[in-house]
């Protein structure tokens, strides 16, 4: 899979078959997509294209992230499909004042060279958002392309969106979030140096830095794979509020574990979450609450065995 982040000076000559979107967290409804268009691509003889922006949209408006999968996780994903590229444009003001005349025909058409698309039945783009599925459908009908308009799926009777990801997540509800993922959710990152007060008080941690998710804040169960064998664990996500942190950190004290992790990256399943953050008055009360946490995962995980 080829990626391609800056299309400025791009023209692709081989027609592409392909489908744009956020595709944030890559859930089942994207998945089901995903194949349509490789299966497309094969049978027309053309090249097989995802399409997607960073920022999201959404988050360069709100300027909050709450993003469910990080660029890196997302390709690593992505790199098991046969997806011939990965295109990710640049959301930026100039992207989001380009008019819907010019985002088609400038960048669906002449740069990217896009023979067949597919969209969901929601997707805007353009300056303002004004532009809809009908205005590819105008330009489909005048034989520039192709187009698949493509209906949410459903789970419980709701739409499966990221959206609905987001609010299971925060709701607690890491089995639905799972279901509509195809998969367990997951924070990933390279294991890095913390400042060792974990091991100091008697709980050592496997450290990820990561960017501020609004998605994520407290003490989570959590497990992971270490050599094929799997663990489970207690993270604190978000600040540290007992030691003034400043920096949001991903910390996991991982149970029955001891070895060197640093440098490697690893995926952390969540589980559920234990509780809120808390400025603790101690050392003392921190050390009673971490036992308190791991005796509540500890619940949780033999609960769901």
């Amino acid at each position: 899979m080829k990626i391609i982040r800056d299309i400025k000076n791009i023209k692709l000559n081989a027609p592409l078959t392909a489908s744009i979107g956020g595709f944030d967290g890559l859930h089942t409804g994207h998945q089901k997509i995903i194949k349509d268009v490789i299966d497309k691509a094969k049978i027309s003889k053309t090249k097989s294209a995802l399409i997607t922006f960073k920022p999201l949209p959404k988050i360069f408006f709100s300027k909050k992230n709450f993003e469910l999968l990080s660029t890196y996780k997302k390709i690593d994903i992505l790199n098991k499909y046969n997806l011939n590229y990965l295109i990710i444009l640049r959301f930026n003001k100039e992207l989001m004042s380009m008019s819907p005349k010019d985002f088609i025909e400038e960048l669906i058409i002449k740069r990217l060279n896009i023979e067949s698309l597919t969209v969901g039945d929601d997707f805007k783009f353009g300056h303002n958002q004004m532009g809809s599925v009908e205005n590819l459908l105008d330009y489909s009908k005048k034989g520039y392309f192709s187009i698949k308009i493509e209906k949410k799926h459903s789970l419980n009777n709701k739409r499966i969106s990221s959206s609905l990801i987001r609010e299971s997540i925060i709701k607690n509800n890491f089995i639905d979030a799972s279901k509509m993922l195809g998969r367990p959710y997951i924070v990933s990152g390279k294991i890095m140096h913390g400042d060792k007060r974990g091991s100091q008080i008697g709980f050592p941690t496997a450290n990820i830095k990561l960017e501020p998710n609004i998605l994520l804040n407290g003490v989570y169960a959590i497990s992971t794979y270490i050599n094929s064998k799997k663990y489970n664990g207690v993270a604190n996500i978000g600040y540290k509020p007992t030691f003034n942190g400043e920096k949001y950190i991903f910390e996991a004290h991982i149970f029955d574990f001891s070895g060197n992790l640093y440098g490697k990256r690893y995926d952390f399943e969540i589980v559920s979450k234990i509780r809120e953050t808390k400025k603790f008055s101690g050392i003392e009360e921190l050390k009673k609450y971490i036992n308190q946490d791991i005796k509540k995962a500890k619940e949780i995980f033999k609960k769901n065995d």
